[in-house]
């Protein structure tokens, strides 16, 4: 038969229209926010990586105590060249 007036979607319309919040779904949200937040961790560690400050450190514990031969001053490392 009709329709009635205060109905707008017919029940199988209604059905349609309001997508039910799966198990899969809140998983794959659950790891887009986790994917979202390690990635904004890492834009960070590059970042503080890059401080010129940050090198300085690194290169002074790294080398620290070891003998640098002049002949070996074209092996530093430049680590922007590796992180960008």
């Amino acid at each position: 038969m009709g329709q009635l007036c205060c109905f707008p979607f017919s029940r199988d319309e209604e059905k349609i229209s309001q997508k039910p919040i799966g198990i899969r779904d809140l998983i794959n949200e659950a790891l887009r926010r986790e994917r979202m937040g390690l990635q904004s961790k890492v834009k960070q560690i590059k970042e503080l990586l890059l401080k010129p400050e940050t090198q300085a450190k690194i290169r002074r514990e790294l080398f620290e105590g070891r003998v640098i031969n002049n002949s070996n001053e074209g092996n530093d490392v430049d680590f922007s060249a590796i992180l960008t």
